[in-house]
């Protein structure tokens, strides 16, 4: 049996998986390809180390996909599926952000021929740091749960008991609600 650290991660990874896969909504779909194109690299990062990336850059982008998949964790059993799960990014890979920018340049420069990748790293950062901002501020205007969920809990995939996962998916809300 993995250690719990471990264990939670993958749980997280499973559970996630699970119900962005659910039939029936388009955010869904989308937003199960977006979680391949944030954790998949950044789970993979310590490999970069043997390329000759500065390991402290590798590990800082590790420990942060770490810590939040242990606050998703932590938030699932609070509201799970919830807008306010982007808490775990802007607290984890907010400060990394922050000091990716203040550096960007000697990063980049250190990472060599993988100059490139960081700057993927950089931009993925930074899209996701956008989206959890703007769910975060959804989520404290009342409007917790974005569209996938309501279209599950509308074709029957989940139940809900909050009335505010009644409120029709249209393609506004798909794209800015």
């Amino acid at each position: 049996m993995a250690h719990p650290l471990i264990s939670r991660f993958f749980d997280v990874i499973t559970a996630h998986r699970k119900i962005l896969n659910l039939p029936g909504s388009v955010t869904g779909r989308l937003t199960a390809q977006w979680a391949k194109i944030m954790v998949f690299p950044q789970v993979l990062a310590p490999v970069l180390i043997v390329f000759g990336v500065p390991a402290v850059d590798v590990l800082l982008i590790f420990a942060a996909r770490f810590a939040a998949m242990h606050i998703v964790w932590l938030l699932d059993h609070y509201t799970p599926y919830a807008r306010a799960l982007g808490l775990c990014h802007l607290v984890t890979f907010g400060p990394l952000f922050v000091y990716f920018s203040l550096e960007f340049t000697a990063i980049q420069a250190n990472w060599g021929s993988l100059g490139s990748v960081f700057v993927f790293y950089y931009a993925v950062i930074a899209a996701c740091l956008y989206m959890d901002l703007r769910d975060l501020v959804l989520h404290m205007v009342g409007q917790p749960y974005p569209a996938y969920m309501r279209d599950h809990h509308r074709n029957g995939h989940v139940t809900i008991d909050d009335p505010r996962v009644e409120e029709p998916v249209t393609v506004f809300n798909r794209v800015l609600w």
